[in-house]
């Protein structure tokens, strides 16, 4: 199959690299795939992952001549299937594939926020969609509520991801961290912005003993803010701005339980990736983490998904730190759900089938 992926942010966060986690995938299966984003940044970061690309721009809904544009392009393309990546993109994007011809239109749905409650989505869907992927079960009711969204339409398809690649040993990267020997560290691997709600990650600081430390791998606008808020009293030189960075599975070997604090997720890759490496995590009860860290056969939990409030992540980040026995079992459990449920080849086979046409 020829599959073209469109991606309209102007971010590099977990959708756009999902995407292109997927088209390297079906690239390495043998299948050709182009990115069409909005931003040469995307673009240059999905370049690093190998895949081809070209920055093809879509603008608001009432920029219907981007919609020609793309269906212009998509003509030259032909391919068999075109994957919408972001939902503010359905609109325009759906239209220039069917004035185009494209045979099977695909939109990708990540985030529990990203609802069509406008009557041109309604239309877009029903009519211009061939199908929606969700990456959450508990996104599919809403979709399944809109007109003509048969069962058969609507698929869920979790992330797939890998382990991280470790180079360091903990010890290594908690040294050049600036975290002291003998710390308990928990952190988190996010862009800083305002969703991530990385405010009570840090709050939740003030409630744990002084022993425990916490590191923030990457960056964003709230950064300036976050760091002042790390100047409280009682936090203090306990949170730790490791910058964005490249070498994830090292960051993640530093840490003995990884944090979700988010307002709204779809289902986190960074949190599987935390999985994927043994790491016990503690969850916001965002989309997703129901099925991410539900407890496996045998009663283990891959991590524990506490409420919204600072005490409440701040008791259960408390809960894995004070026993061992519970952090190491969550550890396992997390690599096997990862594993079994998570895995890259089980979501290229089920997104094979639906770019196909069968039913995943």
């Amino acid at each position: 199959m020829f599959v073209v992926a469109h991606n309209g942010a102007r971010i590099w966060g977990g959708a756009e690299r999902a995407t292109s986690l997927l088209l390297a995938g079906l690239q390495a299966r043998g299948h050709r795939v182009l990115l069409l984003c909005n931003d040469p940044r995307v673009a240059r970061r999905a370049e690093e992952m190998g895949i081809p690309t070209e920055v093809l721009e879509l603008g608001g809904d009432a920029a219907l001549h981007h919609a020609l544009r793309l269906a212009a392009r998509l003509r030259r393309l032909h391919p068999d299937a075109l994957i919408i990546g972001t939902f503010k993109k359905v609109w325009l994007a759906s239209l220039g594939a069917r004035l185009a011809g494209v045979r099977r239109v695909v939109a990708r749905i990540g985030l529990e926020t990203d609802t069509p409650r406008r009557a041109k989505y309604h239309l877009a869907l029903r009519r211009w969609v061939d199908a929606v992927v969700l990456n959450a079960g508990r996104l599919r009711p809403a979709y399944l509520a809109l007109p003509g969204m048969t069962p058969e339409r609507v698929a869920v398809i979790p992330n797939g991801v890998f382990a991280p690649e470790r180079t360091r040993s903990r010890e290594e990267v908690r040294a050049e961290l600036g975290i002291p020997a003998g710390a308990r560290v928990v952190g988190a691997v996010a862009r800083l912005a305002v969703q991530k709600r990385l405010d009570r990650l840090i709050e939740a600081m003030a409630l744990l003993p002084g022993d425990v430390h916490c590191v923030l791998a990457g960056d964003g606008p709230q950064r300036t803010a976050l760091e002042r808020l790390a100047e409280r009293p009682g936090v203090s030189r306990r949170v730790h701005f490791a910058g964005w960075r490249s070498d994830t599975g090292d960051v993640l070997a530093a840490l003995d339980v990884f944090v979700v604090s988010s307002d709204s997720e779809g289902m986190s890759n960074a949190m599987l990736e935390a999985m994927a490496a043994g790491v016990p995590v503690v969850s916001t009860p965002v989309s997703g983490v129901d099925e991410a860290l539900a407890p496996l056969g045998d009663g283990r939990r891959p991590g524990i998904v506490a409420g919204f409030g600072v005490g409440e992540i701040a008791a259960a980040v408390r809960e894995l730190l004070d026993d061992a026995a519970l952090r190491q079992a969550a550890s396992a459990a997390a690599r096997e759900r990862a594993a079994e449920r998570f895995g890259v080849e089980r979501m290229l086979d089920l997104w094979e089938r639906v770019l196909r046409g069968e039913s995943a």
